[in-house]
């Protein structure tokens, strides 16, 4: 059977990105393709060919075998937030078992998941971003004891050089929240406190501080992030002997802000654990991002690109951003 043309001729985006993966996908090792796919999806393995030595059966014992049983189906968006009930049970009815591997891959530049796929539960369905895609090709490609063939790497590089070109990398991975306490308490702690089980966005890698008409000139990574904290010495003490070391840096701050009588002890909160001012991994602009509109650009939260941050704009009308 022909294989598809490398270089898609679809000029509607989504069926051209979809096209140029598959080709790319035809045109590598089915074990690199295996590894892709579960890299991006956050599953251990896949299996879409099997090899087997000494095949048991009921009245022979064939000396190998090769065989395929899945089935996978991909909807790709290359669009935010376009994600389609219909369309995903529609695809998921063409999923009738008659294979032993049945699965529905969603692709599509949302930070997180769709809140329609969480919600359809099935567990067919498995969404990543082309972030995720990305990043599983460089751990690949920069994993020494992957034998990745110079074609499959050039065509692996230039599959990744197409989501650059369109977009598709960049995703909303800034929180900028209201700051009038927050500002200063990041000095102190090192550490973003605020209301339990308050939902932000999927997918965040660093924190502005809006305060005083302006987005603040230091804008931290994001380390870790702990919900429904309890404020009170024994639950500091059960974090800072824990094995993981964002919980024991979050029993630290819990027992710094008990020390200075910041939160009343007993509190539930929610804390991001933060890098400091100091800290290489933090982005120090060389003057705030003055708001250009009348009205306050946040008074909660608002998402933006640590990218758009990082080119220092004058004011709020050079960032993208949503509320």
């Amino acid at each position: 059977m022909p294989k598809s043309p490398l270089f898609s001729t679809y000029r509607q985006g989504e069926n051209r990105v979809t096209s140029s993966i598959l080709a790319v996908f035809e045109r590598v090792d089915v074990s690199l393709v295996e590894r892709l796919l579960a890299g991006a999806c956050g599953e251990s393995s896949l299996s879409i060919v099997r090899f087997a030595n000494q095949v048991t059966g009921p009245s022979s014992v064939p000396d190998g075998e090769i065989s395929a049983t899945c089935r996978y189906l991909f909807e790709v968006k290359t669009a935010r937030s376009a994600v389609g009930e219909v369309q995903l049970r529609s695809h998921l009815a063409l999923l009738d078992g008659r294979h032993g591997d049945e699965r529905l891959f969603v692709l599509s530049p949302d930070a997180g998941v769709p809140a329609l796929v969480s919600a359809l539960g099935d567990p067919r369905v498995f969404w990543f971003n082309f972030r995720s895609l990305s990043d599983a090709i460089e751990d690949l490609l920069s994993d020494p004891r992957e034998l990745v063939p110079e074609q499959s790497r050039f065509l692996l590089r230039e599959l990744q050089a197409l989501f650059k070109q369109d977009g598709l990398l960049d995703f909303d991975d800034t929180v900028v929240v209201a700051a009038r306490t927050a500002w200063p308490e990041y000095f102190k702690y090192h550490a973003y406190i605020c209301q339990p089980n308050r939902s932000f966005q999927r997918g965040l890698r660093h924190m502005a501080f809006y305060t005083d008409g302006a987005i603040q000139p230091t804008v931290p990574e994001i380390l870790g992030q702990m919900d429904n904290v309890r404020m009170d010495e024994d639950f500091a003490q059960e974090l800072l002997a824990a094995d993981a070391r964002t919980h024991r840096a979050i029993g630290g701050v819990i027992r710094r802000i008990l020390a200075d009588g910041a939160r009343v002890a007993g509190d539930v909160l929610q804390i991001f654990l933060l890098t400091g001012p100091e800290d290489e991994r933090t982005l120090q602009l060389k003057e705030p991002i003055r708001n250009a509109q009348p009205s306050p650009w946040t008074q909660g939260q608002r998402y933006t690109r640590f990218e758009a941050l990082g080119k220092g704009p004058v004011d709020t009308n050079a960032l993208v951003n949503r509320g």
